[in-house]
């Protein structure tokens, strides 16, 4: 049978769990944290790495009292 491909396999995007990219971009613990916080996020989530970019900057860069 033909494999069934789902939008981010056509698209060439690349999904990895959190942690792996938390690995690679050496991201500090309290920072993943309120990232998978922020972002609804549990253990083993397979994001994109553009999202995971994405809500690193959101979460370093907004304001310290969630507005």
């Amino acid at each position: 049978m033909a494999e069934k491909k789902t939008p981010a396999k056509a698209a060439g995007v690349i999904l990895k769990p959190i942690e792996e990219w938390k690995k690679e971009y050496k991201v500090r613990n309290a920072v993943f944290e309120g990232m998978k916080a922020a972002n609804g996020w549990r253990n083993g989530k397979q994001v994109a790495e553009k999202d995971f970019k994405a809500a690193h900057h959101a979460f370093t860069h907004g304001a310290a009292d969630g507005r």
